[in-house]
């Protein structure tokens, strides 16, 4: 059957990598918004024939950036699956890198809401094929959907990239003990002996404020602090400071999806990171390493 990819507004570079990856056509999209605020998107196509009764890949992230929030990118998605489904395609895949809302997966107060699975239930409703998500918040969530549903892990692309900028003597660190599961495993892919330590981490329910606390064995050591999300950098950056109070020699900042919200950026470099990784699942300037082979080896 034949395929195309509709590439989404958020992930221009990576859809198009991943069609080329696949040998198969690509479509962009038009969009803009109305002055009072709604979303417009059309497929840029002339002839909606063409993707009758065929595949369709829609590749689309969900972060928010200097353009869009993230439920403008939500309401993009939505646009998209709608279209190709009122042509009458035969099959949707979606590839949605970063979900968002998927990090309010659980109720801390009192009248909160489970997100994550409204969201989840949502795209239940457009009735698609297959999603492929990287690194989500909470792999469990997935369960809500109907369809196929692939986590898609990219700890090995970037442990690759780390090796290949000379680091050696590395420690890997979880920003918290929650995390410690994810670091282990992140670990393996430095070798078999790699070390992991993880600080205490607290944080206030209501505020959202950070307290961190902990003293490793890090002297000379090259440190890579490794987290799913990193967004205003708050606690990058209060895990990086106590890794160079802690003697480490270059830090590196890794993370899936680096929004780089405020002023992450200063936030994390002013603390001591040497360097700030993230993959292509944000479209942003510390996406140093690229979905779109791992992606694609999924789609194949």
């Amino acid at each position: 059957m034949q395929k195309y990819l509709i590439v989404g507004p958020a992930s221009q570079m990576l859809g198009v990598k991943i069609a080329n990856k696949l040998s198969i056509p690509h479509i962009n999209t038009e969009f803009k918004r109305f002055p009072d605020g709604e979303n417009y998107l059309r497929l840029n196509l002339e002839d909606e024939t063409i993707l009758e009764g065929k595949e369709i890949i829609i590749v689309q992230s969900t972060g928010p950036s200097a353009s869009r929030d993230q439920n403008a990118r939500l309401i993009e998605l939505f646009i998209m699956i709608d279209a190709v489904k009122r042509i009458g395609v035969a099959k949707i895949i979606l590839v949605v890198p970063y979900l968002a809302y998927t990090r309010q997966d659980k109720i801390f107060r009192p009248g909160e809401s489970e997100f994550a699975k409204v969201v989840l239930q949502m795209i239940n409703s457009m009735e698609i094929d297959e999603l492929f998500v990287v690194d989500i918040h909470n792999p469990a969530v997935l369960e809500e959907l109907t369809c196929k549903a692939v986590n898609i892990d990219s700890m090995k692309i970037l442990a690759d990239y780390i090796k290949s900028l000379g680091a050696k003597d590395i420690v890997v660190v979880s920003p918290d003990k929650g995390a410690i599961e994810r670091s282990k495993a992140f670990a393996k892919h430095f070798g078999e002996d790699v070390p992991v330590d993880f600080f205490e981490k607290k944080r206030d329910v209501k505020t959202g404020d950070i307290t961190m606390s902990g003293k490793l064995s890090l002297k000379n050591k090259d440190v890579v602090i490794a987290d799913d999300i990193i967004a205003t950098g708050g606690t990058m950056s209060k895990a990086i400071k106590i890794a160079k109070d802690s003697g480490a020699n270059k830090i590196y900042a890794a993370a899936t999806h680096a929004l780089m919200l405020q002023n992450a950026k200063y936030r994390i470099l002013a603390a001591g990171g040497d360097e700030i990784i993230g993959t292509d699942s944000i479209d942003n300037e510390v996406s140093k390493v690229s979905l779109a082979n791992v992606i694609s080896d999924y789609l194949k």
